[in-house]
């Protein structure tokens, strides 16, 4: 598995949960990968942004899954993408179906986090292992 790190740095409004979004969910579209939520980690700058990056995530899989209108930009930007190559829609929705159904049956593994809380989590660990 190739290590990725992205960075995205914009004002507000600028549509960084969108680009966020897609990349986060594009990573799951790739065959074999709708488990790779759990290798994948988006943090943000606050609760709110988490909580809206979720939400987010798990209806525009909900959306690209039954073919709902408003996901549309989603599956524009997915299918632009250089990642998904020439993933086809009906590729594309039952992937997104496959890793919905897998984030909420391991939610605890769906990892967006506040910077703060990514931090705690790392100090945590390390004090177990000191």
């Amino acid at each position: 598995m190739d290590q990725l790190l992205t960075i995205y740095k914009a004002s507000a409004g600028s549509g960084k949960t969108f680009a966020l979004a897609v990349e986060y969910i594009l990573q799951l579209l790739m065959p074999r990968a709708e488990h790779e939520f759990e290798h994948t980690l988006a943090v943000t700058f606050t609760n709110k942004a988490t909580a809206e990056m979720k939400g987010r995530i798990l209806e525009t899989l909900y959306g690209l899954k039954h073919n709902l209108p408003e996901t549309q930009p989603y599956m524009e930007a997915i299918k632009k993408s250089t990642l998904s190559g020439s993933l086809s829609e009906s590729f594309i929705r039952t992937q997104a179906g496959k890793a919905l159904t897998a984030i909420l049956h391991d939610y605890t593994h769906f990892r967006v986090e506040t910077i703060d809380s990514f931090f705690q989590s790392v100090m945590r660990n390390l004090a177990r292992e000191l």
